[in-house]
């Protein structure tokens, strides 16, 4: 190892003025240093009000939405299931919607008086008890399906009972 040369130079003493410039330079960059980390403090301060700020508006906003949807779902709860059946059912379907399920009082002159005895009930009690399951979300409305229908002729092969296919 003796006979390789060392690439490393041996530093050179330095004298008291450039210790002196040297420990300068440091103080200055360490103050810039520190003039800079306070202005991005300052910086992230005013832009933590904005911020704030905004989150307290959503805030505000989320909190009226959610007390609406509280407010709509009350007023939903309070109204009865049932309530309101017939007029339901003729704005949905007005042809077939069922007619008032009391007699009216002109019915009940035509009929040979008020007596309770005599009245004749209106409506089917199965329908309008299903109109009622229905409504009170007990009970599915039932859907008409029709068949998909194909028109065409049939014409049978030769060669076999079965054979059939569509000429359309």
């Amino acid at each position: 190892e003796s006979g390789k040369v060392s690439l490393h130079k041996k530093k050179e003493k330095l004298t008291r003025a450039q210790r002196n410039k040297q420990r300068r330079v440091r103080a200055e960059r360490n103050a810039l240093e520190k003039r800079r980390a306070e202005k991005r403090m300052l910086a992230s301060l005013s832009e933590h009000k904005k911020t704030a700020k905004q989150i307290a508006k959503e805030e505000a906003e989320k909190a009226e939405r959610r007390e609406e949807l509280r407010r709509l779902k009350a007023e939903r709860q309070i109204e009865p299931l049932g309530r309101g059946v017939t007029t339901k059912l003729s704005t949905i379907d007005p042809i077939r919607a069922p007619a008032l399920p009391v007699a009216l009082t002109e019915e009940l002159a035509e009929q040979g008086g008020g007596a309770l005895r005599t009245v004749r009930p209106k409506g089917s009690l199965l329908t309008d008890r299903m109109e009622s399951l229905v409504d009170r979300k007990m009970a599915a409305r039932k859907t008409l399906t029709k068949k998909n229908v194909v028109q065409g002729k049939k014409r049978k092969m030769k060669g076999g009972k079965h054979r059939e296919y569509l000429l359309i």
